[in-house]
């Protein structure tokens, strides 16, 4: 008996953890994957590689969520907002910041800017192709 439970224990922490990976926490239930885009960002003080995601979600809205990995400087951000038609509009979880972009017509490319409202200087630029 407890064989039998301890494998039901595994199954369900297997379908579990599978269903959560299917979309990014805070996605709404039923969203689906539309576009995974990797790029470079390039900033006054860090650079690095950004990842971006873009769902359609069931009730028409485009929830977009990225992060920063920087491969210079202590910069680091997870990022999360809208597609509003081929605009990017994002914010910061923890810092106070913006990212902003723009989706070019076929979908195969977006690129923009970001910055930090407590960083002077010029915004960082970015840009990503569809993987």
């Amino acid at each position: 008996m407890k064989t039998v439970t301890t494998l039901i224990a595994i199954a369900l922490a297997a379908l579990f953890v599978a269903g959560g990976c299917a979309v990014a926490p805070g996605v709404p239930q039923g969203s689906v994957l539309a576009g995974d885009y990797q790029g470079r960002f390039d900033g006054q003080f860090s650079w690095g590689r950004i990842k971006i995601r873009v769902y359609d979600a069931p009730d028409g809205s485009r929830p977009v969520f990225g992060q920063l990995e920087p491969e210079s400087g202590s910069l680091m951000g997870i990022f999360r907002g809208q597609m509003k038609g081929s605009r990017l509009e994002a914010e910061f979880f923890e810092a106070n910041g913006t990212v902003t972009g723009e989706l070019s017509a076929d979908g195969k490319s977006m690129s923009g800017t970001f910055s930090f409202t407590n960083v002077l200087g010029p915004p960082a630029t970015w840009n990503a192709q569809k993987k």
